[in-house]
């Protein structure tokens, strides 16, 4: 506090009469305790939600370490050493799509981007539900568009892997 306003309020304090100079030592003194105790709450209901959130994360932990062995023994899903160019390769000629594939290229570490022109529709999202169901490949991005011929469909896809 500066000097000059420090010398305004005692000079505003010693005009008190004595009985509200006691007024304001009170006052102050319950202000500053109503400040302190609203710091203490608040900084108690942090870390109750502290304690909540890292009893969730125990049951969480005690969830994931009870299903580990469950989760060891599953098969790994078919081609899972395999590159994923390889994989679409020849899931597109089983499917009967190979014809309509146009470039497969690898995107990023674990990813794949398809392109198609002219494939049926209902092959593709067979192929689809195929090798995700198989292969453990998901779509990250998908671009379908129509095409002059009903039930076919260009298609820009990219798969990683689950």
């Amino acid at each position: 506090m500066s000097q000059p306003a420090r010398e305004r309020l005692e000079a505003w304090y010693g005009g008190l009469n004595p009985r509200e100079q006691l007024m304001v030592r009170v006052g102050a003194i319950a202000a500053a305790v109503l400040l302190l105790a609203g710091i203490i709450l608040r900084l108690h209901g942090a870390v109750q939600a502290a304690e909540k959130r890292l009893l969730g994360k125990r049951a969480d932990a005690a969830y994931i370490q009870s299903v580990l062995p469950e989760l060891r023994a599953a098969p790994l899903p078919a081609g899972a050493g395999q590159s994923l160019v390889a994989v679409v390769d020849r899931t597109t000629r089983d499917a009967g799509l190979a014809s309509n594939l146009k470039a497969t290229e690898p995107s990023g570490v674990s990813g794949v981007r398809v392109r198609f022109e002219g494939a049926s529709f209902a092959q593709l999202v067979t192929w689809l539900m195929r090798i995700q169901q198989e292969y453990g490949l998901s779509i990250q991005a998908a671009t379908l568009e129509k095409t002059d011929s009903p039930g076919h469909v260009n298609a820009n896809l990219t798969f990683v892997r689950s």
